[in-house]
């Protein structure tokens, strides 16, 4: 090769190399020390910022209960008299029997007349109709009917011109003793009534008039079929306007009980299974087991678990503890 070809041929300019080459391993260095310095210092933000959080619930205390308290009524337990009623319905009758009257004939004859209309009043010894009891071509004989004891007619069976015989009532009476009604009471109620018990009473012809009476009798036995006893109420003040057959409703008190601890049945209610009552306690409503005896639908009886005086909640919608406001006591 000649020195002119040598010449063509440059060598490598290693510092020029060395300038340009250098400096970009250098870069590249700085950078990923950049990047790592910046991802350590990220991380380490963001892990104080979670403990800062956490440390900041942990320290933060826990709110109290702000909610308002909850609006009550209440009303005291007291000591009184209690009633049950049963509502019944009854028929107005006189207390006595019905008595027929027959005529005083030997075998047959002709009503000629009747002296008398439903609903007389009549005496005994007085004639209320007449028989002619002859028979053809025998000579003519009226035979007068005459009532053997006092009382009301309620029935005239027969009409004038028709035959009758001497076992054919010609009338039938009702005494003229006190009015009474009977009624059936269901057998469960038996157990807790007995003579003398009072009784209120409306007719359905005298609206909001009410009579008073007492059960005077009660049937030894059930019937079967109705599961009720016959009882028999008699009126104990005026009757003023009261007829026999009228329709009675009645109010008859099938329990009583003096000197009860009595509170509303609004504010009876249970918890696993026991009947208890939340009673006021200041501002708080605490439970209270209580002892439950009979009820009548608007009153029970307490026979345990609560003192006269006591405050119950009949209205609001607390547990053991609720915040209460009492807005309505009734006494």
């Amino acid at each position: 090769m000649s020195d002119e070809n040598k010449k063509t041929v440059e060598e490598p300019d290693f510092e020029k190399l060395a300038r340009t080459t250098a400096p970009s391993r250098f870069n590249k260095v700085v950078t990923i020390i950049l990047v790592a310095i910046c991802v350590v210092l990220a991380a380490f933000i963001i892990f104080r910022m979670t403990s800062s959080s956490d440390s900041s619930q942990l320290a933060m205390p826990v709110a109290e209960n702000t909610s308002s308290a909850v609006n009550v009524s209440v009303q005291s337990a007291e000591i009184k008299d209690f009633s049950r009623i049963s509502k019944l319905n009854g028929e107005i009758r006189r207390s006595g029997d019905s008595l027929a009257v027959y005529p005083d004939i030997t075998s047959s004859g002709t009503v000629t007349e009747i002296l008398v209309s439903r609903g007389d009043t009549v005496k005994a010894g007085d004639t209320v109709a007449y028989i002619d009891p002859s028979r053809p071509g025998a000579v003519y004989k009226i035979s007068p009917v005459v009532s053997k004891a006092d009382g009301i007619v309620t029935d005239i069976p027969v009409s004038v011109g028709q035959t009758v015989t001497a076992s054919q009532a010609i009338i039938t009476i009702a005494g003229t003793s006190d009015l009474v009604v009977e009624a059936s009471i269901p057998e469960k109620f038996l157990g807790t009534v007995r003579e003398g018990m009072s009784a209120e009473m409306e007719s359905v012809a005298y609206p909001g008039r009410i009579y008073e009476g007492t059960l005077t009798y009660i049937a030894p036995t059930v019937n079967t079929t109705t599961r009720s006893s016959d009882i028999e109420i008699r009126f104990t003040g005026d009757t003023a306007g009261l007829k026999e057959g009228m329709y009675i409703r009645l109010n008859l008190e099938t329990e009583h009980i003096s000197d009860a601890l009595i509170v509303p049945e609004a504010a009876l209610d249970t918890y696993l299974g026991d009947d208890i009552v939340y009673v006021a306690d200041g501002n708080t409503a605490r439970r209270v087991i209580v002892t439950t005896g009979s009820s009548n639908g608007t009153e029970t009886v307490i026979t345990s678990g609560l003192s006269e005086g006591d405050l119950v909640i009949t209205a609001g919608n607390v547990m053991d503890g609720t915040a209460i406001s009492v807005v309505n006591q009734e006494n």
